[in-house]
């Protein structure tokens, strides 16, 4: 059965700790109310338990205490308060939060039965999520379009619906979905996880991780937020801020997800002996995550175990064909295990691309060299020299990324623009410079910004980059501010330079 995680929140099951026991159990149920309506359910749920351990068959408190659960993400909690509450004192959309219960516990077929025919948009986007638990998405499709028709402003059906357009790989219909989530209620949790997880699909990491912070803030301790953010950061390679974040997860259980996430912090660094160790701690919860096993077999490579690795990623690569980092890594175990030709021949489909990336053309030629295959010299000449047409297609790709703000698309292509050339362009190395400032990489665009200084010291452009990098990192002030003032006299026209001038002479 696939996971929900990216539909709904992800499980949680907190060891709820019942500290101040002997306060007032009314004065702890009305503080539960009132953070469910700010919605901090972490806290809320701490003080529903400890209410509730003085009145346990309250019915108010057993349905608010469900209520808390099913926002947390907690069906098994949810449930078993959902279960205590007398009949007489049911709410009127008791079925729809037993369903919603029933699908965060993975129990498709008795989400399904507990909604029966219920037609309201919450029971078709609760039947979604069902048949999408059971591997229908054209029946999970058709229950979304339906409860839409009812109600085109609800916002969980509109992110349920983007996240599912995402799966199918239809980032613009995703997109639209979610600006319309955005535009009906942008407070709600569900509209700005899903526009985060839209704009990563879009590579526009800075948009996404400027989402998930905002979700953060208003639904604090919420782990679909804090998960998503850790994974962007891993994406940038931002390994400190990324275990900041999961730290401030300790102690709450979920579907694997948190423990990918430690591996994946473990890999920004290198350390693959412990992403081994945590992936194999957690083997029974991330089986059904490619994602992990890509990992894992990424891990068994650098340990030396290139044969286990080829065992994880042989069935991957023969269920996604089209998956470059499958292909990839597989290539990778082979090289790593001798099996020179069985990498020829795993990476050799790339070769096809006009547009193939500059390290799959690398890795193809270096394992045909290996193998003694006729076609190696021809394979090494195109990785050395690549096609016109490629790094003309790939300059353009970044060049569309960088207007649309798309920083993480614009970064990847830059990056194989320098790997492939000599990586002293002053265009490229400032606009690096720029895209890795816009997702919070200051240091790393720093970096770029004073080798693009070097390629072009009089271009007032990269002058601003650095000069205003520099401020922004507590650097050299007076040296920034020369640059930012010549930058200014050589194009008093450009309002930017001027008002980052302006800014810095202010501090």
């Amino acid at each position: 059965m696939k996971s929900l995680r990216a539909f709904v929140l992800a499980p949680v099951s907190l060891a709820v700790l019942l500290a101040g026991c002997g306060d007032d159990p009314k004065a702890r149920a009305e503080k539960a109310k009132q953070e469910f309506a700010a919605h901090d359910y972490m806290a809320a749920q701490a003080d529903l338990a400890a209410a509730l351990a003085a009145t346990p068959d309250d019915p108010a408190l057993l349905e608010l205490h469900a209520r808390n659960a099913l926002a947390m993400g907690d069906g098994v909690a949810a449930g078993a308060s959902l279960q205590k509450l007398p009949e007489a004192k049911r709410p009127k959309d008791f079925a729809l939060l037993v369903g919603e219960a029933a699908v965060l516990r993975d129990l498709p077929a008795d989400a399904l039965a507990a909604i029966g025919p219920d037609t309201s948009p919450t029971a078709q986007r609760i039947r979604g999520l069902a048949l999408l638990a059971q591997e229908n998405r054209a029946g999970a499709a058709k229950a979304f379009e339906a409860g839409l028709a009812g109600d085109p402003r609800d916002v969980r059906l509109l992110a349920a619906a983007a996240r599912l357009k995402l799966m199918d790989g239809d980032t613009n219909a995703a997109r639209a979905l979610a600006d319309r989530a955005l535009a009906a209620d942008g407070g709600a949790i569900d509209a700005m996880v899903a526009d985060a997880q839209v704009s990563t699909a879009e590579g526009d990491l800075g948009r996404a991780l400027a989402s998930y912070d905002k979700a953060g803030k208003a639904y604090p301790g919420n782990l679909a937020a804090l998960t998503g953010k850790a994974a962007v950061l891993g994406d940038l390679g931002r390994a400190d801020d990324m275990d900041a974040v999961l730290k401030s997860v300790q102690g709450v259980s979920a579907d694997g997800t948190l423990a990918y996430l430690q591996a994946r912090a473990a890999s920004v660094r290198g350390n693959w002996q412990s992403v081994r160790e945590i992936l194999q701690a957690n083997e029974d919860k991330l089986k059904e995550r490619d994602d992990a096993n890509v990992l894992y077999a990424q891990a068994l490579t650098a340990l030396g175990q290139p044969e286990q690795a080829r065992a994880r990623l042989a069935p991957l690569l023969s269920r996604h064909p089209e998956n470059l980092l499958v292909r990839r890594e597989l290539a990778k175990a082979q090289l790593a295990g001798k099996d020179a030709a069985g990498a020829t021949a795993t990476l050799r489909p790339i070769a096809a691309n006009p547009k193939a990336p500059a390290e799959d053309l690398r890795l193809l030629a270096k394992a045909a060299q290996e193998a003694g295959d006729p076609d190696a010299d021809k394979l090494a000449a195109r990785a050395k020299f690549p096609n016109p047409q490629a790094l003309g297609a790939t300059l353009a790709s970044a060049d569309t990324a960088m207007k649309a703000g798309n920083w993480g698309n614009a970064i990847a292509a830059y990056d194989q623009i320098m790997a492939v050339t000599n990586g002293r362009n002053a265009l490229v190395l400032n606009n690096l410079a720029f895209a890795q400032s816009q997702v919070g990489n200051k240091q790393k665009a720093l970096g770029y910004a004073e080798r693009a200084i070097k390629a072009a010291p009089a271009d007032p452009s990269v002058m601003d980059t650095l000069g205003w990098l520099l401020i922004e990192t507590g650097g050299d002030k007076a040296r920034a501010l020369q640059l930012l003032k010549t930058a200014a006299a050589k194009a008093p026209q450009n309002e930017t330079i001027r008002r980052h001038l302006a800014e810095a002479q202010k501090g």
